[in-house]
């Protein structure tokens, strides 16, 4: 998942010497990571206000890769792991369990919604927190008169409370702004960048 902006820098090239012309594929190089790395920053930093407690693997997410010379291409993406649940916060749509995957009823045909749960500090079911409600004797997968299944304790009343829930899919809305915010800032960018790397070109060549 990444974001993509073209970049056109002749008008500011159009009244240089040779001198300043030898420096701009330099110039645009810097420009572009410049640019690239920006984006990937304040992506990061929106990640807190998007996301309510973003584990150290989501914020670890988006990263960057520089331009050169010989390639005169930046890059600011989500890394393919993180794309794989970010995706979906991105641009919105149903999310099915997959079938290679474990789900809450072993077969990997359901999603797990946590209800009464114990949860970690990000907000998420603890990677072994399934697991120990298995173990205990008060607690049993099953479904409600309602047909809705997933993992119950029966509580001294003879009430079931539902701990986790199965699910067959979740819908998500776009939320996350990835693109957006890479293109504005990647363009917010873009003039003084150019500015700024033939300006240190610029110094670097006359020395």
């Amino acid at each position: 998942m990444d974001a993509k902006v073209r970049a056109d820098f002749r008008p500011l090239t159009r009244r240089l010497d040779d001198l300043a012309r030898s420096q701009v594929p330099f110039a645009t190089a810097r420009a572009l990571t410049d640019m690239a790395q920006a984006a990937a920053v304040a992506n990061r930093r929106a990640l807190p206000s998007v996301f309510d407690r973003p584990t150290p693997f989501t914020r670890n997410s988006i990263a960057a890769t520089p331009a050169k010379k010989s390639n005169l291409v930046a890059r600011v993406f989500v890394k393919d792991r993180q794309a794989e649940y970010l995706q979906l916060q991105e641009t919105g749509g149903t999310r099915k369990p997959e079938p290679s995957k474990q789900g809450g009823t072993g077969k990997g045909r359901a999603l797990i919604m946590p209800k009464a749960i114990a949860r970690n500090a990000f907000g998420n079911i603890p990677r072994r927190g399934l697991a120990a409600l298995q173990r205990r004797k008060d607690v049993f997968v099953g479904k409600t008169a309602s047909g809705a299944g997933g993992f119950f304790r029966r509580l001294a009343s003879g009430a079931l409370q539902p701990l986790a829930l199965f699910i067959g899919q979740a819908r998500y809305k776009p939320r996350f702004g990835f693109r957006d915010r890479a293109i504005k800032v990647a363009q917010a960018t873009m003039t003084p960048a150019f500015r700024q790397a033939l300006a240190k070109a610029m110094a670097t060549a006359r020395r």
